[in-house]
């Protein structure tokens, strides 16, 4: 009877997950993934980046560095994922961002890392910033890149959220805008403590975009020509997903990033939804009245063993 009982519950559970997941699905199948773009592009497919290190801070902390150069590295294996996948887009191949690292600024570079103690602003969190310098006919000149070591209140950053802050300036310095879907890395806020971000498929369309000149280099002036338009759509023939990771570049494993416990967070929500949890209760307080009753027949059927 206990084993039915268990298999009755276990089956409840496993309904309620396809029930939501499948309610999830449809509800976001119906959604269009756009991109904004902010109208500036790159006249070339090598882009230098120097990554300038603040050794003499006393708030410096090395592992800043290659939690930055593992996010100049997922973003290159996104790029060559995509470009291998869709044969339209195999001009992105040409596309790369190439890291030197130093303790002084110098000139000469696409783009420029560098890091401050705390947050960038006295009233909000703003732990990562990107600003992009073009001239007069749409064409980037640098970017420059700062991270916040620390939040305005104080606590630091941990490697999972600093890689996710630089991956999203980095889309910035690119040319990309902000996301309308809440779980793309190039939405517009992020939740300290998330687990580590993919580049998807749409800021990737949304940068093979921005590089369309080198299907034809000749007609990159006038930029505003090919590049009318201020945010992409993501095209139905192409699935919204987190693109590939080599291991070297991935992000480090956290508690809220284990399968195991993203398990138990997905099953935990599932328990709460509003269309299951009542369901869920009433199956739970059956299971326990008729767990009691055999309890109160034994003590009814009770009788005495000495006398």
């Amino acid at each position: 009877m206990r084993r039915f009982l268990l298999f009755l519950w276990i089956s409840s559970l496993f309904l309620a997950a396809c029930f939501v997941s499948s309610s999830g699905v449809q509800g976001q199948s119906s959604d269009k993934y756009s991109l904004q773009l902010q109208g500036f592009v790159w006249n070339h497919s090598t882009l230098n980046v120097l990554v300038v290190t603040a050794d003499n801070e006393s708030w410096w902390n090395p592992a800043y560095l290659n939690i930055t150069l593992r996010a100049i590295g997922q973003w290159n294996d996104a790029i060559a994922a995509f470009a291998s996948n869709h044969s339209d887009f195999s001009y992105l191949s040409s596309l790369r961002i190439q890291s030197t690292v130093s303790n002084e600024s110098q000139s000469g570079f696409d783009m420029y890392v560098n890091w401050t103690e705390s947050s960038l602003s006295n009233k909000t969190d703003e732990v990562g910033l990107s600003q992009i310098f073009p001239n007069y006919r749409s064409t980037v000149i640098n970017s420059t890149i700062t991270l916040a070591g620390h939040t305005n209140h104080g606590g630091p950053l941990n490697g999972v959220d600093m890689q996710n802050v630089a991956l999203h300036e980095l889309g910035h310095s690119l040319g990309l805008g902000h996301s309308n879907y809440t779980g793309d890395l190039m939405y517009s806020t992020y939740t300290m403590g998330s687990s580590g971000e993919a580049v998807s498929t749409l800021d990737v369309y949304g940068v093979a975009t921005l590089f369309a000149w080198e299907l034809n280099t000749t007609s990159f002036y006038p930029v505003n020509d090919w590049l009318n338009v201020n945010s992409v759509i993501l095209p139905s023939d192409i699935t919204y997903q987190g693109l590939p990771v080599s291991p070297e570049n991935a992000s480090p494993q956290t508690l809220a990033n284990n399968p195991v416990v993203q398990t138990l967070i997905l099953m935990f929500e599932i328990l709460i939804h509003p269309e299951i949890f009542a369901f869920v209760l009433l199956f739970f307080v059956v299971i326990v009245v008729i767990a009691l009753i055999p309890k109160r027949r034994k003590r009814g059927n009770a009788v005495k063993a000495d006398s």
